[in-house]
């Protein structure tokens, strides 16, 4: 009798866990600002990432993976909706930019997911999954109490929320550090770190749902900023600035990165822990370009604009039956929706995510996905003017709506984007122009209109009230320079309004952290003699000037990172032949990095 006991609670057991087995559980990391090239494992040489590296090793990688907006709540709607912003009208960060007096009027969009359409924690929770989400939600309509409170992620299939609310940045006390007020968010000291007390939470979720399916929906909010960092990772990083090139990069920032992976690791050690590491759909992805072309990979741009930097991302896919190793195919958010149902073996729901994919047959190496387009729409002015834009193989094509405007890129012969093909292939710009048109026809998107107060003189302008305070004319480039792009930037004080030769306007770092740097490449290389420096604030700056030649390394000709004089105009002699030029602000006295102009003689 007792053997066929033991036997009974063996087979007892056995079914248990081969029950638990066959409903993989899910773990989305999803980053806020994260580049293409913010990780060791993708190429950064100053960032260290090792339990995220184990992930992309042990995972598949799509090396063409993208966000579906290049700003944040449209993409984060995206993914747990599987619909295109197009199609949801929900196209721009919310609330967004106010430019009243721009040449274009922005639309009347959505700042919320509407409860006709059931998300993915709602679609996993039919399965009997308990639901956990945790940090950044930013999909509320703001100023609208009413509506507010119908659009937590309690009312979108979260059975807890940690953090959650209408924030898109920590705006708490303490900003990353204690005190932080959000949601749920209880406990803590002084000193400690947000980043880390999130993570307890999502520990301690799992280590309740061992024996059931759960769903943990970890929306970091780092590494937006502010840029602040645990103290201990920021002098290992300062030290480390000393070690080689690292002058460009931002300890902060990198210690940042160091406690997302840590936080990575956490999670993983405890999957492992509770038996469950390879039972667990695990995901890792970013909801749209760094806020800095360093961190991009080398890519176009960065957050807010139009370009590869602006959307493309760190994607990585971990799952029971996927084979480990990079997929070129190009994939967006909206895939992640009908790919974990078929992950998880739930059916799919094609009348809710309307516009992804199942990327099972890639993961599994099992056949192929339907070819398809990928497309973007934007019908708001941030660090781009509204644009639209397709990806069809291997070509893309950006749409300006002000004008009119197209670019036209192969991006396997031209990954970085430097070379506009519109003049030498009409033909392919036109047929991606009528697909582009025909298929946001397809969705209802939204565009943008005349706007009958358009005032060119106040274009940048916030309000009438604030009209003699708005910049004179847009931010725009002279003829002979290709491209204008810095390591932050901070909104309505864009890289290009260093350059447009008005003392009045100027470029302003995001935060008041350093190094910071902006650099001009130049269409055709410069025989000049020197350049006129000028910045914001007359106070002691240590600065860098550099100038490179081609694709070659950067030449420093100007160090000043010992001065300890008040400047504000400087000039530099710089050597004849150079087609780009870079000044790295290194520290500031009093205030933030900012260049009202640089000037070529």
């Amino acid at each position: 009798m007792i053997k066929k006991s033991l036997l009974l609670v063996a087979l007892l057991a056995g079914a248990v866990c081969a029950q638990g087995a066959g409903k993989p559980n899910v773990v989305f990391f999803l980053v806020d600002d994260f580049g293409w090239g913010e990780l060791s494992c993708m190429g950064s040489p100053f960032h260290e990432t090792p339990n995220i590296d184990k992930l992309y090793k042990a995972g598949m990688t799509f090396s063409n993976g993208y966000s579906a907006c290049t700003v944040c709540s449209p993409s984060r709607a995206a993914i747990l909706t599987g619909c295109y912003p197009g199609r949801t009208h929900l196209t721009d960060w919310i609330a967004g930019h106010k430019k009243p007096f721009a040449k274009l009027a922005i639309p009347d969009w959505n700042m919320k997911i509407e409860h006709e359409r059931t998300t993915l924690a709602e679609a996993l929770k039919e399965q009997g999954y308990a639901t956990q989400f945790v940090g950044k939600w930013h999909l509320m309509p703001l100023n609208q109490p009413e509506l507010m409170d119908q659009h937590y992620p309690e009312s979108h299939g979260f059975d807890v929320n940690i953090a959650g609310r209408e924030w898109g940045q920590p705006k708490g006390p303490g900003k990353y550090f204690y005190p932080w007020d959000m949601p749920n968010l209880e406990g803590g000291k002084e000193g400690d770190f947000l980043t880390d007390r999130l993570t307890d939470y999502a520990v301690d979720f799992i280590g309740q749902h061992r024996n059931d399916p759960f769903l943990v929906y970890f929306s970091y909010y780092t590494v937006h900023g502010p840029i602040m960092g645990k103290p201990e990772l920021v002098k290992k990083y300062e030290a480390k600035q000393q070690t080689g090139d690292f002058k460009e990069y931002n300890p902060k920032y990198a210690a940042m990165v160091e406690s997302l992976d840590e936080s990575v690791g956490r999670v993983m050690d405890k999957l492992k822990e509770v038996g469950q590491l390879d039972n667990t759909v695990i995901i890792f992805t970013g909801d749209n370009g760094a806020n800095a072309h360093l961190y991009c990979g080398g890519l176009k741009g960065y957050k807010g604009y139009s370009h590869e930097g602006g959307t493309r991302e760190p994607f990585i896919i971990k799952a029971p039956g996927v084979k480990p190793g990079t997929c070129d195919v190009p994939v967006i958010g909206m895939d992640f929706y009908p790919t974990i149902l078929e992950l998880i073996g739930a059916r799919q729901k094609p009348g809710q995510h309307l516009d992804g994919v199942s990327l099972v047959p890639l993961l599994r190496r099992t056949g192929k996905i339907k070819g398809r387009s990928l497309y973007w729409h934007y019908p708001h002015y941030h660090r781009t003017n509204p644009y639209g834009a397709v990806r069809n193989g291997e070509w893309k094509l950006i749409e300006f709506f002000e004008d009119g405007a197209l670019e036209l890129y192969n991006l396997k012969d031209d990954p970085y984007e430097e070379t506009n093909l519109v003049q030498a292939n009409p033909e392919k710009a036109d047929e991606l122009l009528k697909e582009l048109k025909a298929w946001r026809k397809s969705v209802n998107a939204q565009m943008p209109t005349p706007n009958p107060d358009y005032n060119p003189q106040n274009a940048q302008g916030k309000s009438k009230a604030r009209k003699k305070k708005s910049k004179s004319k847009p931010a725009q480039k002279p003829a002979d320079v290709e491209s204008v792009t810095a390591s932050t930037v901070q909104s309505g004080n864009e890289p290009e309004y260093a350059v447009d030769n008005d003392p009045k306007s100027r470029w302003a770092a995001s935060d008041g952290a350093f190094p910071q740097w902006l650099e001009v490449k130049f269409k055709e290389p410069k025989k000049v003699k020197g350049v006129r420096i000028s910045f914001r604030t007359e106070t002691v700056i240590k600065y860098q000037l550099a100038c490179r030649k081609g694709d070659g390394a950067w030449e420093v000709v100007a160090d000043q990172s010992k001065n300890d004089q008040p400047v504000k105009v400087v000039e530099h002699g710089i050597p004849a032949g150079f087609d780009s030029l870079k000044v790295t602000v290194l520290e500031v006295k009093k205030g933030w990095a900012t260049i009202t102009d640089l000037k070529l003689y």
